[in-house]
């Protein structure tokens, strides 16, 4: 008998795939042994995810062709796919660690069980006690804190606990008799389908924006091929022309009085071309940089700011990607988890499955900007309380139409609009409702009409107020007497039963109280522990600052002359984190921008806060900044919490050289 032939895999599409899926995964590779850091795990791009990813962009191959194939003929729609399915950049772990979008299904699966009236179930079912979740600060109008962070745990550990809650490394085990599936069940299937089909809804919705936007991008890459290959084909026959020309020794010595020889005109025409040929590299390689970065910023589109996506696509492509339109963000974060649980398909592609993740995500309430109460300016100022306004007499006056059922439809009660709000709640205002009129004019300048803004703060000033609500218990040891309680008392014979109940009533009462205090003690433990993390690690930033100022000041005051070393660095470097830069000569920034082109150069510029809020890192250049311009920069990084560090030399390539130590450092 012969040796049985190995099974060659034979379909040409699932081949190709593979292939770009290896292109970008030798990418990262080459990332992780630059950086020391386990860039594969963190990606998703593992042997057995990547195989899973891959088979996912095979099976939604035919239509993506079906859809876009004749509609953008410029474009290659199989290869396009599949490297933006396999881009080495945004996973929906990474999306959650920034967003908490488990936190956004938790609540959203709360909701639809709390409809169909399965609470007590539910209660059932979720774990009493659990270890600490790390969720942001919330108040919730329907669920209590604790309930939500015990969902949340349910959640995140659906599959074991791990630190990775979106796609764990044990997915491919799911058990379905977990307290997670239980969970589920209660979760009404039309909802579930729904919502996973909305999910895919916005897939192809991203999908269309997407090829809309590269199109252009495209075409103008295809001019430019066009014109490199146009330019080649000449100076082939340029080359084809001067090699047929045979030299000759010329039988006399050339006459002065007969012009240059034919050479000179060789040699412009060789010098001609070579110059149309290096313009059009350039053209080409700028265009080509230019899809990348659009391939790289589309899939986090939701999370970027419209000017930075402008650098790589129209305006009005811009504004799209950034307010995408989706109506409920809730919903789409429980769908992703859903579909990764029914092993779909549309999950495993990412691509634009990422961005519109990405997009739901940061559109949550705590998306954007954590809250912080101690500095929020409405409630407690650096710490200290903001005492109330006195009670506004508008919200109880009676000058507006009531009815009781007794009363006469020509001469009803006349009520106020804390009676007409508690007669449809049951709610009664709170007595405060001035804390928020200094909000005002800040909603106005964000974009609010007056009536926006007016309704904003009376929210404001509600929900403050019940998410500061507290449950006030007695001091269990000075009013309880625990030798009343533990002393055998003789009842009589048929007040036994009566007697047991009653106490079984107190020892749950007690164990709730102890139970409610308990929660009370960790959350306030736990609060401590985090202004206590955030000022240990302020003061080791501000440790950091006055050494690196030090070390300018004794650059400064011993001036050397450079000695010119040889760079350690390859440059270009493409660092990892947000990085922001002040400050510096325009031939300084001229020479660094290229060394570090992923950094953000703005010079003295400081219209816009946000610009060091978002960043992971400031970096200042202190021998060219106006005082004004750097105290501005610093009470911002300090606001926001943001590292500062300085560059200390004059020297373009030594400073950075000083931001890659430090990236590196930091890893």
């Amino acid at each position: 008998m012969g040796n049985k032939k190995k099974r060659v895999n034979t379909d040409p599409t699932l081949s190709a795939i593979r292939d770009i899926f290896h292109e970008n995964l030798q990418l990262a590779n080459k990332v992780q042994r630059k950086t020391r850091t386990d860039i594969i795990t963190k990606l998703d791009l593992t042997e057995k995810f990547c195989n899973r990813r891959i088979k996912a962009v095979a099976h939604l191959m035919p239509e993506m062709k079906a859809r876009y194939s004749d509609t953008y003929p410029e474009i290659d729609i199989m290869n396009e796919f599949a490297d933006i399915a396999s881009l080495p950049i945004l996973t929906y772990d990474i999306i959650d660690a920034e967003s908490y979008l488990c936190l956004g299904a938790a609540i959203w699966m709360l909701d639809q069980i709390w409809e169909e009236h399965e609470m007590q179930e539910l209660c059932d079912l979720l774990p009493a006690d659990c270890d600490y979740v790390e969720m942001p600060d919330i108040y919730d109008t329907r669920f209590s804190y604790d309930f939500i962070e015990r969902m949340l745990y349910v959640i995140q550990n659906r599959y074991g606990e791990t630190n990775r809650h979106v796609v764990p490394p044990d997915i491919f085990s799911k058990k379905d008799d977990s307290i997670f599936h239980a969970v589920l069940d209660l979760v009404p299937d039309i909802a579930k389908e729904m919502a996973a089909a909305q999910l895919k809804t916005k897939f192809w919705e991203w999908a269309d924006l997407y090829f809309k936007a590269l199109n252009p991008l495209m075409y103008e890459m295809r001019k430019r091929d066009k014109a490199l290959d146009r330019l080649t084909k000449q100076i082939d026959g340029f080359k084809g022309k001067v090699a047929s020309k045979k030299p000759t020794l010329p039988l006399t010595t050339p006459l002065p009085l007969l012009g240059n020889p034919p050479v000179n005109s060789t040699k412009r025409e060789a010098e001609m071309l070579l110059n149309q040929i290096n313009k059009a590299e350039d053209e080409h390689n700028e265009i080509s940089k230019k899809i990348g970065d659009f391939r790289f910023s589309s899939l986090q589109a939701g999370s970027m700011r419209k000017y930075h996506l402008e650098q790589f696509m129209g305006a009005d492509f811009a504004e799209a990607m950034c307010n995408f339109p989706i109506e409920d963000p809730y919903e789409l974060c429980f769908a992703i988890l859903y579909l990764f649980d029914q092993d779909d398909d549309y999950a495993w592609v990412y691509s634009f499955m990422t961005g519109v993740i990405c997009r739901a995500a940061t559109m949550l309430p705590w998306g954007f900007e954590r809250y912080d109460e101690e500095n929020d300016g409405f409630w407690f100022d650096d710490g200290d309380w903001i005492p109330s306004m006195p009670l506004n007499p508008e919200w109880y006056e009676t000058k507006y139409t009531g009815r009781r059922y007794e009363d006469d439809e020509d001469d009803p009660h006349e009520v106020s609009i804390a009676q007409i709000i508690y007669e449809h709640t049951g709610a009664i205002l709170p007595r405060n409702m001035h804390r928020f009129d200094d909000a005002f004019r800040p909603l106005k300048k964000r974009g609010m009409k007056p009536s926006e803004a007016n309704m904003v703060c009376a929210l404001m000033n509600v929900l403050g107020e019940a998410s500061r609500q507290r449950q006030y218990v007695p001091d269990i040891e000075e009013d309880f007497d625990w030798d009343d309680f533990v002393q055998e008392e003789e009842p009589e014979e048929n007040s036994i039963a009566e007697e047991n109940e009653r106490l079984k009533k107190e020892l749950a009462q007690l164990k709730e109280q102890a139970k409610k205090a308990n929660y009370s003690l960790s959350r306030e433990n736990r609060e401590l522990k985090e202004k206590l993390e955030k000022a240990e690690s302020a003061a080791g930033e501000m440790t950091q600052e006055l050494a690196d100022l030090r070390e300018i000041v004794f650059n400064q005051q011993n001036v050397v002359e450079d000695k010119k070393e040889e760079t350690k660095t390859t440059f270009p470097y493409h660092t990892t984190r947000r990085l922001v830069a002040f400050g510096g000569h325009d031939s300084w920034l001229r020479e660094i921008k290229f060394k570090v082109p992923d950094v953000r150069f703005m010079g003295e510029d400081i219209s816009s806060p946000e610009i060091i809020r978002r960043a992971d890192v400031v970096w200042i250049q202190t021998n060219c900044i106006g005082h004004k311009s750097y105290y501005g920069i610093i009470d911002l990084a300090r606001k926001y919490g943001r590292k500062v560090r300085y560059f200390k030399y004059a020297s373009a390539t030594k400073c950075a050289e000083q931001v890659v130590e430090e990236e590196n450092t930091d890893k």
